[in-house]
């Protein structure tokens, strides 16, 4: 459960502290800036239990210890917070206090502070007196030295948070206004978010309802709800876009499976369904579905595409992840289709060589893989067209992906793990997540029972692939979807999909399957160790789903959900494999490569992973302790 704080924000309130919690985890997690946990002494009255103090960027250099007295201007951000953070091993070495390893945005209440002098207050500025008293209680010299007109004032707003480190970062202008930007429309879409939030739905909703009934989304990224529109528009109904159709000449295409046949039936089946006539068949030319957003784009960049009547179209429904969508005209399937628009910092668009990999690997490899097909099913991608005999970058632009959809049986619930992760539904008590509405998790004893048997049927149902195969599915909410008994809540199992995401080790890869995949010539999926598989299935899976549902459970802070995990774990490596080295061995592993969302942005990439060192959460609560209760 949510902290209720968070709840009795107004809607601009609550969307400003999502994106500014999300940045100031992802300084802190990430090491682009320093940070110190202060307890707050039992005799100070506070519903805190501490605060995060962030040092200024000046402060990254003056390692590894900090010896000086600290002043008002070496200080970023003051934060108080819930509970412990996640602290580094080297604490006690530190004036200071604890030095972070790692916050979360739920660690944080939902206020943020800068210390600033009473003589340059900024005009609207308000002092908080009250948490004052409280923040100069625990700053007390040595080792901090606060002149007496240092005053602390609430900061309300995420780009001036941005502003002042990437200020002091000494970022080039239009990298700095870019990534404000991107704040910006995260925020916008997240305030628009809050202001119609959705109804819960329950185990006997369809999938689609609880693909649309996202709030939130990624639970770290502070660009989670960017969307970079390509025209000025206040609103768009991203769960209904409509769905355009192109012609193309066939030779401009590269085409796998029976994508040419489906794509045309489809067309012909939206035509008839409007009362208009298609183009006459010409069997030199293949139809294309496009999103609309997409479609002008297409037009200016491919000379030889031509637009089909704008009669002959249809609205979709949108998944969670926004550019794949379901369209009544091909039942069984969805369509993920290649969207013109920054959402969450990347271009979402589909790149040839996940046109190319989907349809070889879902006939392939698949069925070869270490699976129990009881508990795990894989959302098969049979069909794709790409735009041939152009370069990557645009190519991508003027793409298409047919996948199968699981079909779920009579008495059998599915739904996107993602919306389990989500709070603040109508009709929900503040505070309460859809995973505990949708399931009745009222009581200690329920959370922990359901944890302990969706971590161990995704342990059984994950890791076999990974350990044997070489195979590191993209395993975060938004790709994972939930099987249960629609009466009982019971867990059956689980489905993934997306194959665009996924790293493999070729080596690994044919020795448990005897198929020697042929991989394009540099695409990203295919690793040079087998080592390098395993990074992207603990950020997707651990750090960023799992976490989030053990922190919404309320079994982060004493452990025992991670606990739970350590056990599955340990129950599905096998002993002799390296993962025990490099996940369950605490002496061997008390940090595991973290992927840096910010850093990335930073350094302008997407396809190229950036790591820095994360404390393994694994070992959360027997390496790490446990925080006061």
């Amino acid at each position: 459960m949510v902290p209720s704080e968070f709840f009795q924000l107004a809607p601009a309130s609550r969307a400003a502290h999502a994106i500014s919690s999300r940045l100031l985890s992802c300084l802190i997690t990430e090491a682009l800036l320093r940070a110190f946990y202060l307890r707050i002494p039992s005799n100070v009255p506070s519903p805190a239990a501490g605060i995060m103090v962030v040092l200024s960027t000046s402060l990254i250099s003056e390692k590894p210890l900090i010896t000086r007295d600290l002043v008002a201007s070496d200080i970023y951000a003051i934060v108080p917070l819930y509970h412990e953070p996640v602290l580094k091993e080297d604490s006690a070495h530190h004036r200071h206090g604890c030095p972070i390893a790692l916050v979360d945005p739920l660690d944080m209440f939902p206020q943020i502070y800068e210390l600033t002098d009473r003589t340059s207050l900024r005009p609207g500025s308000h002092p908080d007196n009250k948490f004052h008293e409280t923040v100069f209680s625990v700053l007390v010299p040595p080792p901090w030295k606060l002149d007496s007109n240092a005053i602390l004032c609430p900061v309300e707003d995420p780009i001036l948070l941005w502003s002042r480190f990437a200020h002091e970062l000494v970022l080039p202008n239009a990298q700095r206004s870019s990534i404000q930007d991107e704040l910006a429309s995260s925020l916008h879409w997240q305030n628009v978010a809050y202001e119609d939030l959705p109804t819960c739905p329950t185990l006997q909703s369809p999938p689609i309802e609880w693909e649309q009934s996202l709030i939130e989304g990624h639970p770290t990224h502070p660009m989670h709800r960017a969307r970079m529109l390509p025209f000025d528009k206040e609103t768009y109904d991203w769960k209904h876009p409509r769905i355009r159709f192109v012609q193309v000449p066939r030779t401009s295409l590269s085409i796998l499976g029976e994508f040419e046949s489906l794509a045309k039936r489809f067309a012909s089946s939206v035509a008839e369904s409007v009362g208009v006539e298609l183009p006459p068949n010409d069997e030199s030319l293949a139809i294309m579905p496009v999103h609309e957003i997409q479609l002008d784009t297409i037009l200016a960049k491919f000379s030889d595409a031509r637009a089909v009547d704008p009669r002959i179209s249809t609205v979709a429904s949108a998944q969670s992840s926004t550019r794949t969508v379901l369209v009544p005209e091909l039942p069984g399937m969805s369509l993920k289709l290649s969207v013109g628009v920054k959402i969450s910092s990347a271009l979402r668009t589909i790149s040839h060589y996940t046109a190319d990999f989907g349809p070889r690997f879902s006939n392939i490899v698949i069925p070869r893989l270490s699976i129990n097909t009881n508990l795990l099913a894989i959302e098969r991608e049979p069909a794709s067209a790409v735009y041939r005999g152009v370069a990557p970058d645009l190519a991508k632009h003027f793409t298409a992906v047919l996948r199968e959809t699981y079909k779920p049986n009579a008495d059998e619930s599915l739904v996107v793990c993602a919306a389990l992760l989500e709070t603040g539904h109508v009709g929900v008590p503040a505070g309460v997540s859809a995973v505990e509405h949708a399931f009745g998790l009222d009581t200690a004893e329920k959370r922990a029972e359901f944890l302990d048997d969706y971590l161990r049927t995704a342990c059984e149902a994950l890791i076999p692939p990974l350990v044997y195969d070489g195979v590191a599915f993209e395993a975060h909410a938004q790709n994972m979807l939930l099987r249960s008994d629609v009466a009982t809540g019971q867990i059956k199992g689980f489905v993934i999909r997306d194959l665009g995401g996924l790293r493999i080790h070729p080596p690994t890869l044919i020795k448990s399957t005897g198929v020697d995949f042929q991989f394009l010539d540099g695409h990203c999926i295919a690793t040079e160790t087998v080592e390098e598989t395993y990074p992207k299935f603990y950020h997707t899976f651990i750090h960023n789903h799992v976490q989030r549902l053990i922190r919404l459970l309320g079994m982060h802070y004493d452990g025992s959900g991670w606990e739970i995990l350590r056990r599955h774990l340990k129950n599905t490596i096998p002993a002799e494999h390296a993962l025990n080295k490099l996940w369950l061995d605490p002496a061997t592993s008390s940090v595991v490569p973290g992927k840096c969302l910010l850093r990335m942005r930073l350094q302008q990439t997407y396809r190229d992973y950036v790591f820095t060192p994360f404390p393994n959460m694994i070992h959360y609560g027997a390496k790490y302790g446990k925080s006061p209760q």
